[in-house]
């Protein structure tokens, strides 16, 4: 396949992965810069220093536990909003295979883009799922955005096409639950009144 086709599946994973869980996807490029597995383009080198990867491991820890907390989780997407769509900037716009072919602004834009409308599917589904579980479903749905954005990064990582099925697997799989949900908010449709019989 293609390099540049190859890089840019990978970038795609990455900035979506950060759409669900901020911290993770930048805490494993920076892990794998730091092993020589990626090359980053110049300034997000830094992702793999000691400071940026002992912050990220932190910040990856803090989102992990607020985001099972039904509430809390809600106002955590809305205060990870801005730091989400610089997150998925940095990940599409840092690969190294990427800048050498595209405009760094159009990849620094698309990846913006692409952890922006991964993270507003995400907001939008949570508050609804609480709801409908009375807040039960949090954890666990936190749990598999979690995995699903190690998985997503892992892949991106090591065999970027894979990325791009899991993430099409996973928009689909959020889809059909927020349709499951709008079902169960929806109020029952009030039963036709009998009527009254007819006064002789």
């Amino acid at each position: 396949m293609d390099s540049v086709l190859v890089g840019a599946a990978g970038a795609f994973g990455l900035a979506a992965a950060a759409g669900l869980n901020t911290s993770l996807p930048l805490l494993l490029v920076g892990l794998a810069a730091r092993l020589g597995l990626l090359t980053l383009a110049t300034p997000y080198d830094a992702l793999s220093t000691n400071v940026a990867l002992t912050g990220l491991a932190l910040l990856a820890g803090l989102e992990i536990v607020a985001d099972k907390m039904p509430g809390v989780d809600s106002l955590a997407h809305a205060v990870q909003w801005p730091l989400t769509l610089a997150a998925g900037a940095i990940l599409f716009g840092g690969q190294h295979s990427i800048v050498r072919d595209v405009s760094p602004g159009l990849a620094v834009l698309v990846g913006l883009v692409t952890a922006g409308g991964v993270h507003t599917l995400r907001s939008i589904a949570r508050p609804a799922i609480n709801l409908t579980t009375l807040g039960l479903g949090a954890p666990l749905v936190s749990a598999l955005e979690d995995f699903s954005a190690f998985a997503i990064s892992a892949a991106a990582l090591l065999a970027p096409p894979l990325a791009l099925g899991l993430l099409l697997a996973l928009l689909l799989a959020v889809a059909l639950l927020v349709l499951w949900a709008g079902t169960r908010l929806r109020p029952a449709q009030a039963s036709s009144p009998l009527e009254a019989p007819p006064v002789r």
